[in-house]
Order: C-alpha cells, then sequence, then structure tokens
C-alpha cells in the first residue's frame, strides 16, 4: 500500500533528489538537470507502476509539479492506493 508521502519518496529516489528537499509545490522545470528525457521516462514507468488505472503519458508530460504527478496517482489526500 502507498499513500501520498511514499510517492513523494519514491519519486525523489528515482530523481535522485533528497525527499526532505522535494516537496508536492516543487515546480518540476526548477529541478534542472534532475527533470531530463530520462527522468520523465523512470516517472512514466512509476506511475505506470502504480496507477490503478491507464494514465496518458501526455498527462505525465504535461505536469508542472510533483503534485500534479502525485495526483494522477493518488486522487485524494489520504488515498491508498495498492501496486498493480
Amino acid at each position: 500500500m502507498i499513500n501520498r508521502q511514499k510517492m513523494l519518496e519514491i519519486l525523489g529516489n528515482h530523481l535522485e533528489i533528497n525527499s526532505a528537499n522535494l516537496m508536492e509545490e516543487t515546480v518540476l522545470e526548477n529541478l534542472g538537470d534532475a527533470w531530463d528525457s530520462v527522468a520523465i521516462l523512470s516517472v512514466i514507468s512509476i506511475i505506470d507502476s502504480y496507477a490503478n488505472r491507464p494514465i496518458p503519458v501526455n498527462a505525465i508530460v504535461e505536469s508542472k509539479t510533483i503534485k500534479d504527478l502525485i495526483d494522477l496517482v493518488c486522487v485524494n489526500e489520504n488515498q491508498i492506493i495498492s501496486c498493480k
């Protein structure tokens, strides 16, 4: 089972950013080299693994903040989700 905080930690690990320095309000384009094409592919894979429904790739690519990415998986603040 996973919640928003755990999803934040997972994204931080894959983006190689200390999750203590990563917040939902973090703007993706402000991540510099951490938000490159390889990171986007990694995030696509992560979201595909945790979402309980198909997520269009353009929804991921068009995300502006970490919150936008987490919202693709966790629809509300307290939602607990399970892996496929």
